[in-house]
């Protein structure tokens, strides 16, 4: 009985953490490492940059990234101005 209580506390505090995977990301650039390696995992240039400073490392467009289409974003409609009534 105790083992099986204990197993049922154990199952109920695992499923109380409530922990989710990571989410794969694609990230926009890549940074060429000194064994000709690719890191792609900076969201700007800048970031990349900071971390390749002083290492003779190179950044570069993330080439999966660099020739997809650009999400489109259908334009909302123009909103419309109401006149106000005269004498107001």
């Amino acid at each position: 009985m105790r083992i099986a209580l204990l197993a049922l506390t154990a199952i109920g505090s695992f499923a109380a953490i409530g922990v989710t995977p990571a989410a794969a990301r694609d990230y926009p650039f890549c940074m060429r490492t000194k064994y000709d390696g690719d890191e792609c995992r900076y969201p700007t240039f800048q970031s990349c940059q900071w971390a390749a400073s002083g290492t003779g490392q190179t950044c570069f467009q993330n080439p999966a990234l660099a020739y997809r289409p650009e999400p489109y974003f259908e334009e909302p409609a123009p909103r419309r101005r109401t006149r106000r009534p005269p004498g107001y």
